[in-house]
């Protein structure tokens, strides 16, 4: 007995477009960022750095077709890495950047809360061991760390699979 759907297949190429996608590429990213209640332009001042994005407590944006007012001040520099590059080499770009500038941070550490942000958007999972001596580094700059990891996969297979093993799969 001949298979119904692959007998409407003419080409294997046809029949390949049934088949998923193939993974997303894994993306990192890491990006300083200073946020408080005072104005970032006093951080551009003490660091001599200028920020790849910043914004003002009750500056406006807009999201989702709604306009909204900033509840917080916001300094950012981005690592200038590509987001196919490692957390752990972007965490070292950061870390190089700001280094020479050790005593303001210490100051803007006072004022604002300084975190190096590390995003990921991952097919299946995320593990990531955070360097020791980049720890050390951070801290003695006053510069905490804040993770942030998301999945973009399509969990389809998996279920199924799971569902093969649990023997909740029924076939007719």
């Amino acid at each position: 007995m001949s298979d119904p759907q692959r007998s409407r297949m003419e080409t294997p190429s046809q029949l390949d477009c049934l088949m998923p996608s193939p993974p997303e590429t894994d993306r990192e990213y890491a990006y300083f960022h200073a946020v408080g209640r005072d104005d970032p332009s006093e951080i551009t001042e003490a660091l001599g750095l200028q920020p790849d994005e910043c914004w003002r407590v009750g500056d406006a944006f807009e999201r989702r077709g709604h306009t909204l007012k900033r509840k917080s001040s916001c300094w950012r520099l981005k690592s200038g890495l590509e987001d196919t590059q490692s957390l752990d080499r972007h965490v070292d770009a950061l870390l190089y950047r700001l280094r020479p500038h050790r005593d303001a941070l210490l100051d803007i550490g006072t004022r604002f809360r300084t975190q190096i942000v590390c995003v990921s958007f991952a097919y299946q999972s995320f593990s990531w061991a955070l360097d020791f001596e980049a720890q050390k580094e951070a801290t003695s700059l006053c510069i905490g760390f804040w993770f942030d990891t998301y999945s973009f996969g399509d969990f389809h297979e998996e279920m199924v699979e799971l569902r093969e093993q649990l023997g909740l799969r029924q076939d007719v």
